[in-house]
């Protein structure tokens, strides 16, 4: 039987494979995102009634979240764990170059991070990424999956919708991507505009170390293993200025809605006595 860690890990795993997002998952079951991303990373236990919740709205049954075996496969098929979309990061590529590619700091180095917080923060916000694209953790900050990102920007090239230019700056070489083709704002949502519009003015005018310094304090980037790609569930680990939501307080809100659960209805004795106090 798996203990509670490899539960949630399960949980998780089963969830990503069937592309279930944590919100529809959440909402099946009755419970709040927040408090299902505090399951899934083993933060928050799960009781009987919650399990079979989950084991229902995953079309699997108890026994099979419960017990651990060889080559585990649930009972619909898996699936890739992210959705990248290759026309959306050409798009948000365009939009950033449009918007503040012409400043002298923004580099191959800045254009990397600008991507990952647009993804990253969209993940938070709206619970999914924009572009789904993968980001891996290096020494000087999450990159962009190389086998994504180039493919998309190799088409770019060919297409003549963007060009790389090398120049000195600061007596560093620095890797320009100069844009030639007009962004599709249409592609995007208004929530999605709000987001990039954000990371933009938040983060453009830094140069390439301080961009660096600054994503180095993200807890997807801190908690993430050497060159490895880079969980977006992290979010939920972040803390200001970082984060987007008051997580200490959610937990803690979760963590008491739990508990008034454990303790059950109100009987009308009680609670006369406490209308006449």
């Amino acid at each position: 039987m798996l203990n509670s860690q490899k539960l949630a890990k399960k949980v998780r795993k089963i969830r990503e494979d069937m592309e279930i997002s944590q919100g529809e998952l959440a909402e099946r079951i009755g419970l709040s995102r927040v408090a299902l991303s505090q399951l899934e990373i083993g933060k928050r236990g799960i009781d009987a009634l919650e399990l079979a919740a989950i084991a229902e709205a995953l079309g699997i049954s108890v026994d099979f979240l419960l017990h651990e075996e060889k080559d585990e496969k649930p009972r619909k098929s898996a699936a890739i764990k992210l959705n990248f979309s290759e026309e959306k990061l050409k798009n948000l590529i365009l939009y950033i170059l449009n918007k503040c590619g012409g400043k002298p700091n923004v580099g191959e180095t800045v254009l990397y991070k600008l991507l990952y917080f647009v993804d990253f923060d969209c993940f938070e916000i709206t619970g999914k990424p924009l572009t789904g694209m993968s980001y891996i953790k290096m020494q000087f900050g999450p990159v962009p999956k190389a086998a994504q990102f180039n493919q998309a920007v190799g088409e770019m090239i060919k297409n003549k919708e963007i060009e790389i230019i090398s120049s000195n700056y600061f007596g560093k070489v620095q890797k320009r991507y100069i844009s030639w083709k007009k962004y599709d704002v249409a592609s995007f949502k208004s929530e999605e505009l709000e987001i990039i519009n954000a990371v933009i003015n938040q983060l453009s005018d830094l140069t390439a170390s301080q961009i660096e310094d600054y994503v180095h304090g993200d807890a997807p980037w801190k908690i993430a293993d050497d060159q490895e790609e880079i969980d977006y569930n992290l979010v939920f680990e972040r803390s200001a200025p970082y984060a987007h939501r008051n997580y200490e307080g959610l937990w803690r809100e979760a963590s008491a809605k739990d508990a008034l659960k454990a303790l059950g209805p109100m009987s009308d004795e009680e609670y006369n006595y406490y209308q006449n106090l």
